[in-house]
């Protein structure tokens, strides 16, 4: 889609007063042009037909969809609010029916600032003035008073404003783009690696909103997050801040709501940067303040050299898969304040414990064992073979935790994703084992005036993260006291980017899982 020609909508009004017959063929001269604007051929709104003008298109679709009446229903009175309509249909391709069925409402689904941005370039329909053109439809017309030219007068600059920012987020995304050496004389495409398509499908994920109330909801996660920030207002006051991920763009609001932070540049891959844009907007945020930017933060160009703060909502299953650590890392080594920047959180670590729960081993394993008298153990092994994730209740846990890795945000590497550790768990109970649950603790810790933690253990209040279970392929028996020792090796999974293979090597066996 390309943006909106402001010489599409804004008409030059400083003509010259020296000369009334100049300005008379101006003017003449304009509107015979609106008037072959009007009168090219057009794409339907609700087809692909095409009709000989944008006149002809509304009179054909006037006994199923009346254009002035629709106006009228939703007070549409103004070239800005019409010019949404249009970019919103053509977008979301509602039907006639849907249209018809909308109410009168204060914020109509076309209101939402993303449709000035035209889908057709050179739409006929958008040039369609409906102030001047409407009597082109025969008795159709919208009576305007001095008010609604004046806030159209107001629309047509915001919509070049909007058309500003518009071209500075294409600018900066086209920086992906010139990568080529200097002495190229031809333009060629970037060829997309393996990682790159894995990339695309991982961010694409954070396109869709549930994700995002999922996160949002999670109060032990968000909670903690603002706290930090309202905690420590004089380790935010006046300082710049890069949001990495920032998703709807709530911990970026924050920092300057609650941290009075100088600046924050929220950046992000998925599409839902331009939902933060709106919500920003909403929120009465100052634009100086909020700057965003679309694109992988290893990508892009920032509009400042160093930030004082990095903070970010990184963590995934298992602490690291999703591997969304190396631009947490590219980001400190390459912006912050070497000598006193703040990254957070800072402080993690990763622990594991044993488990047993009939229900839970039965849901997931035992009960491919006899699916309506059939045997379906294919689809067991296949289950072992993963990670899975889910809550495990705090009575199920039947040994000790042992930390398996500790994560310093200012000192790991991308190398760290990586590791092996021995573990020792004492049995708390008699019983069995059915698996092994891992969790993880987050800390803001660092030279910070209020210390904030939470954790995601089974013992703790539930998170969006849960717990990440290793089921067993069967029941190991155990005895109060005993010590079970044995290895976790993590490492990166060579065929799936932000994936994650766990070795468990105990119980004199070895097992392998997935995490994808």
């Amino acid at each position: 889609m390309s943006s909106i020609n402001k010489n599409e909508y804004q008409r030059n009004e400083s003509l010259s007063s020296g000369d009334e017959d100049d300005e008379e063929n101006f003017i003449d001269d304009e509107q015979d042009e609106e008037e072959i604007n009007v009168l090219e051929q057009v794409q339907g709104l609700f087809s692909s037909d095409v009709f000989p003008n944008v006149v002809d298109m509304f009179r054909a679709y006037q006994t199923q969809f009346d254009l002035i009446d629709f106006l009228k229903k939703h007070q549409i009175q103004s070239q800005y609010d019409y010019i949404r309509l249009i970019n919103y249909i053509r977008s979301e391709k509602p039907s006639i029916d849907n249209l018809k069925q909308l109410k009168s409402s204060p914020s109509p689904p076309w209101a939402d600032e993303r449709y000035f941005e035209t889908v057709i370039d050179n739409d006929p329909a958008l040039q369609f003035d409906i102030e001047e053109d409407l009597n082109q439809l025969g008795e159709l017309t919208i009576v305007t008073n001095g008010q609604d030219k004046d806030e159209l007068k107001k629309a047509k600059e915001r919509i070049r404003q909007l058309e500003e920012m518009v071209a500075t987020l294409k600018s900066m995304t086209s920086r992906l783009l010139d990568d080529q050496s200097s002495n190229d004389t031809t333009t060629k495409p970037k060829m997309k690696t393996q990682n790159d398509v894995q990339d695309d499908g991982y961010f694409a994920t954070y396109n869709h909103y549930d994700i995002h109330k999922e996160m949002l909801q999670d109060t032990v996660r968000t909670e903690s997050y603002l706290e930090c920030i309202k905690s420590n207002v004089d380790m935010f006051r006046n300082k710049i801040v890069l949001d990495v991920g920032c998703g709807t763009g709530i911990l970026s609001m924050a920092c300057l709501k609650y941290g009075q932070a100088k600046m924050v540049i929220a950046v992000d891959m998925s599409d839902m940067i331009y939902d933060a844009m709106a919500i920003a907007k909403e929120n009465n945020i100052d634009e100086s303040k909020l700057i965003f930017v679309h694109g992988r933060i290893e990508d892009v160009t920032l509009p400042v050299d160093k930030v004082d703060i990095i903070i970010s909502e990184w963590m995934g299953y298992f602490l690291l898969f999703e591997c969304m650590l190396e631009s947490i890392i590219f980001a400190r080594n390459q912006y912050l304040d070497k000598e006193n920047g703040l990254v957070l959180p800072d402080d993690f670590s990763i622990s594991m414990a044993g488990f047993h729960s009939d229900s839970l081993y039965h849901e997931h394993v035992g009960y491919w064992s006899n699916v309506y008298d059939f045997e379906m153990n294919t689809v067991a092994k296949n289950i072992l073979a993963d990670g899975h994730v889910m809550i495990v209740p705090a009575e199920d846990i039947v040994t000790s935790d042992c930390c398996i890795k500790n994560l310093d945000a200012y000192t790991c590497s991308n190398e760290d994703i990586s590791f092996t550790h021995p573990f020792t768990l004492q049995v708390m109970k008699s019983g069995s084992i059915s698996g092994f649950v891992c969790h993880f603790d987050v800390n803001f810790s660092k030279n910070l005036i209020q210390k904030v933690h939470f954790s995601t253990s089974p013992r703790s209040p539930s998170t969006h993260w849960k717990q990440t279970v290793f089921f067993l392929p069967r029941l190991y028996n155990v005895e109060e006291g005993e010590d079970i020792q044995g290895k976790l090796i993590c490492q990166r999974n060579p065929h799936e980017k932000r994936g994650l293979i766990i070795h468990i090597h105990v119980f004199d066996s070895k097992f392998k899982f997935y995490l994808e």
